[in-house]
């Protein structure tokens, strides 16, 4: 598996005592850490934190499981009413509960922070804070678990908050983040949120919300997306533009229509990050509600006091205004001690504290008293026999005087608020008695947080918080799920004709029903026009009410006010209604969408070898508590000069004071990390002085075999473990762990070897590294990384990674999905017991008699003085001994084998013999086997055989000396195998002997060469080479070529007929006249490439250059012998500059200061007539004129054209003239 995984080690101590170790193997065990893998209630780890506060329907512990499963973010949608932050709650419980987070941000409308802060506090014990504003950016207390805000406040200070500070995020109402898409400007918190989560700063999230889509299918596109970023993944509804071509049916920007065609698959990627419970689902049963307005005439002295502060009270601030009024609705007592306390303070005028006294002090009953005695006079009537009944009031002055009243009618009345504190179980015990010892219960809201009143089915508001939650808390503790009654009658004591009637009265009636119908009053006041908005210091429902009850005092009409308000909850609770219906409607019910993924890891429960009590005894004695046992199942604990009593049971009836210890309770998880923190182990060391015990082995080894041990030398030191290894093995995801102890056996083999003294030592009390006890690190890892628990969870998340990545195209953001996914193994060694002892190497010296001393290699564990390992007994076919074979070596020439110091060893290969079989070589005077020796065949003598040369030439083997090198080949001979140059006066093998034809020298072969022209041999300095072919030849031989200058061959030279020169035969070219021999150099080539002497070449009169016969022609105009190049050969041969002129093709004028000459030349030529020379053109020598003249004769009838050769030196015609006439650029030759 692609699994990374390090190996650590624990400093541990010998144990003090006999049972330390097996204490601190159960601490070892009671601290680790469990996986997050949830089936069900079974293994809940968090249920002691609220099994006593909190019975959590089926449907909430779903969503812890569902939660789990889809690590590590999930939205919840369960319809209104159906406890959201109770599932909350259980999820945050339970990952506290297994060390997965100390700090969670919760974020919620404004309206719900309060009972989020109380909810956490009362039913799961987890210490809340609510943080507005700046407040965001505090440091909590250390004791402060989860901290509130709003989602203003997080949009204004999220990015300021350090990124370490919250492990698990909240999001309450989630609907809000809903217009990411889908609208021209997403809201600025939703791109915050957004933002947050694609940075991926919580390794949680939970989002909430019973209104997945409000308006269009753009809220839950908006959500998913924020799901997914939050894990990581691509948006499986794919761009918005996708999302809109695949799902909406309407228009876009409308889109408040599903294709009906794509409701599965939409309800398919929902269900996929979201899970939802309806309410017909949950099957949750309530008893109903009765909601009743006892209404009571007001005596004139509450008439009084109305009057007496309706005027000032308009002139104070906001929270001192409402403080005043629910003081005088609640009681005429509550009214006195508020102002009294506020005159004190300077916040009212004395004399309105005075004069409000003055009419307290005075007053008969109130008529709200009056009506409650009414009201239990009628419960006594209807149900004399089980009648209950539970007040609230918000004062405790006014819970004080409903008791003495009540008390004073004869009845027994309990009471609950914070300041009774243990009291409160008992007076709830004798409510729930049957029959009930105490059939009233007059409760405040701080004492009532968390209790269950259910046994009641009457409830009195004596006066009502302004606060609905408030309310519905107060009408939750009756109205419950287990309730034996089919209703609860809730009665709202109230003034008749008072504000606290017409307004406050009538508006938390219509609150109570509507909730009661839809489930939910925070999602009504939400709704409503009377609720609170986004911004965290938008007006609420308390401040609404206090302007109507300010202006009813007044004395202005409030009446059209109150029922617009009415309204706007009507309203709100017929639009929770619709959108319930709608959302059903969309997204059906998740049958068949349950999770999908990877089979949950099988995993053991951790066994525990100490139950939780017998190892927290045991552990308190081992620290050095003493524990002194006391009645009702308590323990004194005494330390140093402290002193407490602990107890195992979570209750108890003893009225000390006292620590629980028990799983999961915080002094029982401190004692257990206490006792862990120090690493034990329980390894006995076996051995006590090594070195002396493998000393004396060794001899009485050596004895039984005749031997007598001279001395002995420690080799390798193997420290031997034979016991078990604990291993705390702990496999990581980013959001998940698993830890367990794994056992190794450790067995000899597993050992580690050391070659120092230091191992002989005694183990130390304390050590950390396993090498210690001769343990491999490595061999502990593999044995504990192969668990197959740990495996089995790896093996779970490998998947989870391969599902996970899927979901995601962005390579960045599936690196990360990797990196999360990927179990990393952190190994440790925690504990060993066992046994140590050692393997010792020794080499042991001794010897025969007074043979010299041999060495054998022994292995001794000292412990037992065993020897272990040793050479085995051979016999001495010599001496007839038995010995250690390592004694005995073998005769490499015959094979006996005898005692080493009885053979002989060569001096060369260290092979041993027989002294029989040796011999001295008589170079190096050294013994060796005659094997190795041979004989020379000059001085007769053994010699080593690699010290003998073989001559080259003869094959004859003999000592160096006899040998001399020939300086040619290199090669040894024998001395009389060698002569001297009588050319170099170097050396050579006298079989490559040459004799010079010349001087008759003789030498190496190598120094002569032969001779091209005799065959014989010469020496190089009586040859010369040929400078063509390279042949030697003897000097004289070669002659020179009159053309290079170079020395050759006579065969290779030839005579020029002309110059009678010798050259060589490539320089001469044959006549094609006469065929004498020519050199080309003198001979005249043909166009042909042919060649004459140059007596036999003409004369080209236009260009005056000698010319083979074969490119002459005779010009058929002028009879002058012309060279081809000149030749036009169309038709007869004619010189091509004259005919091209006569043919008027060519109007060159060159030569024109002669033309007159030139034309009495001609017209004498021709006989008379008017010469006029049209073109001229000059020859290439530069001595002709090629001429074209017209004549005319005969008066100018006749005209003519002549050409003629006229030559420039003589002044005069050469070659014949030739007259005719021209036609179309053709000149045609006539008789004249």
């Amino acid at each position: 598996m692609d699994i990374a995984s390090e190996f650590h080690t624990k400093l541990l101590s010998r144990k003090r005592s006999a049972e330390e170790y097996r204490v601190y193997r159960a601490g070892l065990e009671w601290d680790l850490t469990d996986p997050i893998v949830i089936d069900g209630p079974e293994d809940f780890k968090s249920t002691q934190g609220w099994r006593d506060r909190l019975t959590p329907y089926r449907h909430q512990v779903s969503n812890l499981v569902t939660f789990c499963r889809r690590l590590p973010v999930t939205l919840l949608a369960d319809d209104v009413g159906l406890g959201k932050t109770i599932s909350a709650g259980l999820i945050v419980s339970e990952l506290k509960a297994r060390s997965r987070l100390s700090r969670i941000l919760i974020v919620c409308p404004k309206i719900l922070a309060q009972q989020w802060k109380e909810e956490l506090e009362a039913k799961f014990d987890i210490l809340a804070q609510i943080a507005i504003g700046k407040e965001l950016l505090e440091e909590p207390a250390e004791e402060t678990v989860a901290i509130i805000t709003t989602y203003n406040s997080a949009r204004l200070y999220l990015e300021r908050i350090p990124e370490d500070r919250f492990q698990m995020l909240i999001l309450d109402e989630a609907h809000k983040l809903r217009n990411l898409y889908g609208t021209k400007k997403p809201p600025e918190v939703a791109k915050q949120f957004r933002k947050a989560l694609d940075a991926r700063r919580f390794r949680f999230v939970l989002m909430l919300t019973a209104t997945p889509i409000q308006n269009r299918l753009w809220d839950l596109y908006s959500l998913v997306d924020l799901l997914t970023v939050a894990r990581g993944h691509d948006n499986p509804f794919g761009s918005p533009g996708m999302f809109a071509r695949r799902f909406i049916a309407d228009d876009r920007e409308d889109a408040r229509e599903l294709k009906h065609e794509a409701r599965e698959e939409f309800r398919s990627i929902v269900y996929g990050y979201m899970s939802r419970v309806r309410r017909g689902d949950a099957q949750l049963y309530f008893p109903d509600r009765k909601v009743l307005m006892h209404k009571v005439d007001p005596t004139s002295a509450e008439l009084e006091l109305i009057k007496t502060i309706a005027k000032p009270i308009q002139k104070l601030n906001k929270l001192t205004q409402i403080s005043i009024l629910q003081a005088l609705t609640s009681s005429p007592e509550a009214l006195m001690a508020q102002l009294l306390n506020m005159a004190r303070k300077g916040t009212v005028p004395a004399d309105l504290a005075a004069a409000v006294k003055s009419i307290v002090t005075t007053m008969p009953p109130t008529a709200k008293l009056l009506g409650l005695g009414g009201l239990i006079e009628k419960l006594k009537k209807e149900s004399p026999a089980d009648w209950r009944l539970v007040i609230f009031t918000i004062r405790r002055e006014t819970q004080t005087t409903i008791q003495n009243f009540l008390e004073q009618k004869g009845l027994t009345v309990g009471i609950i608020n914070g300041d009774s504190g243990e009291r409160n179980q008992e007076t709830i015990n004798r409510f729930r008695a049957d029959p009930p010892s105490c059939r009233v219960i007059v409760s405040t809201e701080a004492g009532s947080e968390g209790v269950n009143l259910q046994v009641a089915n009457v409830l009195v508001n004596y006066d009502l918080p302004w606060n609905p939650m408030i309310v519905e808390q107060r009408i939750g503790r009756v109205q419950r799920l287990a309730s034996n009654h089919a209703y609860v009658s809730i009665y709202n004591v109230t003034l008749r004709g008072t504000f606290e009637e017409y307004i406050v009265g009538r508006l938390m009636e219509k609150l109570q029903m509507a909730a009661h119908a839809i489930g939910d009053v925070e999602a009504l006041l939400h709704g409503s026009d009377i609720g609170e908005g986004d911004d965290d210091n938008g007006e609420g429902f308390e401040e609404q009410i206090l302007k109507l009850v300010l202006a009813a005092l007044a004395g202005k009409d409030t009446d059209k006010a109150t029922r617009l308000a009415e309204k706007s909850i009507e309203d709100a609770k017929a639009e929770l209604e619709r959108e319930e219906a709608a959302i059903s409607e969309m997204l059906g019910s998740m049958d068949g969408s349950e999770y999908v993924g990877p089979r949950s890891p099988s995993l053991p429960p951790t066994p525990h070898t100490m139950g939780a009590e017998e190892f927290t005894l045991k552990a308190l004695d081992v620290v050095g508590v003493r524990l002194t046992p006391h009645p009702a199942g308590l323990f004194l604990a005494e330390e140093n000069a402290g002193r407490e009593y602990i107890r195992f049971q979570e209750q108890t009836t003893a009225n000390l004071k006292s620590t629980f210890y028990g799983p999961g309770a915080p002094a029982f998880q401190r004692l257990v990390s206490r006792l862990v923190a120090s690493g034990v182990h329980d390894v006995e060391d076996l051995d006590i002085d090594p070195a002396k015990a493998c000393d004396d082995t060794a001899s009485a080894w050596a004895e039984t075999f005749g031997g007598t041990k001279t001395s002995t030398e420690i080799g390798k030191i193997t420290r031997v473990f034979n016991g078990t290894a604990v291993i705390r093995v702990r496999a990581t995801v980013a959001h998940d762990s698993y830890e367990r102890l794994v056992d190794v056996a450790c067995l000899h083999e597993d050992a580690y070897t050391s070659r120092g003294r230091t191992a002989l030592a005694p183990l130390p009390r304390s050590f950390e590294n396993p090498n210690e006890l001769g343990l491999l690190i490595e061999k502990l890892e593999t044995a504990a990384s192969g668990d197959e628990h740990i495996s089995e969870f790896c093996r779970f998340y490998l998947e989870r990674r391969e599902q996970e990545t899927k979901s995601s195209k962005d390579e960045r953001k599936r690196k990360k999905l990797q990196d999360e996914f990927t179990p990393r193994l952190e190994m440790m060694l925690v504990g060993l017991e066992g046994k140590l002892h050692r393997k010792i190497e020794v080499k042991t010296s001794y010897r025969f008699n007074s043979g010299p001393d041999y060495e054998s290699e022994i292995t001794i564990t000292p412990h037992n003085k065993v020897v272990a390992g040793a050479p085995q007994l051979a016999l001495c076919s010599k001496s007839g001994k038995t010995v250690p074979n390592s004694c005995i070596s073998k005769c490499d020439v015959t094979g006996a084998e005898v005692l080493s110091h009885l053979l002989e060893r060569s001096e060369v290969s260290g092979r041993m013999a027989l002294p029989e079989f040796m011999v001295t070589c008589g170079v190096t005077n050294k013994r060796i086997l005659a094997d190795e020796a041979e004989k020379s065949a000059i001085s007769g003598q053994f010699v080593r055989s690699d010290l003998l040369k073989v001559s080259a030439l003869s094959g004859v083997k003999a000592e160096p000396e006899h040998f001399e090198v020939c300086n040619f080949t290199k090669d040894n001979v024998l001395r009389d195998e060698i002569a001297k140059s009588e050319i170099s006066g170097q050396n050579y093998r006298v079989d490559q002997k040459k004799i010079s034809a010349v001087s008759g020298r003789s030498g190496h072969s190598t120094e002569f060469v032969v001779c091209h022209e005799t065959r014989q041999p010469i020496t190089h300095d009586e040859s010369e080479k040929c400078e063509v072919t390279g042949y030697a030849v003897r000097l004289g031989v070669l002659e020179r070529c009159e053309v290079t200058g170079k020395k050759v061959l006579p065969i290779g030279l030839g005579r020029c007929d002309i110059t009678s020169k010798r050259a060589l035969k490539r320089f001469l070219v044959n006549s094609s006249i006469s065929q004498c021999r020519v050199l080309e150099e003198i001979a005249v080539r043909s166009a042909a490439s042919k060649f004459c002497a140059p007596s036999e070449a003409k004369i080209c009169v236009w260009s005056e250059r000698k010319t083979h016969p074969d490119d002459i022609r005779d010009c058929q105009l002028t009879g002058l012998p012309i060279h081809v190049e000149y030749i036009d050969e169309a038709g007869q041969p004619r010189l091509r500059p004259l005919a091209e002129i006569l043919d008027g093709v060519r109007r060159n004028a060159e030569e024109a200061h002669v033309w007159s000459n030139v034309s009495e030349r001609v017209a004498n030529a021709i006989g008379g007539g008017k010469c006029i020379i049209e073109a001229a053109v000059r020859s290439p020598s530069g001595r002709h004129l090629a001429a074209c003249s017209q004549v005319k004769t005969m008066m100018g009838l006749r005209v003519h054209h002549v050409g003629a050769i006229f030559e420039l030196s003589t002044n005069s015609i050469v070659g014949r003239v030739s007259s005719g006439k021209r036609n179309r650029n053709k000149w045609i030759e006539v008789e004249r």
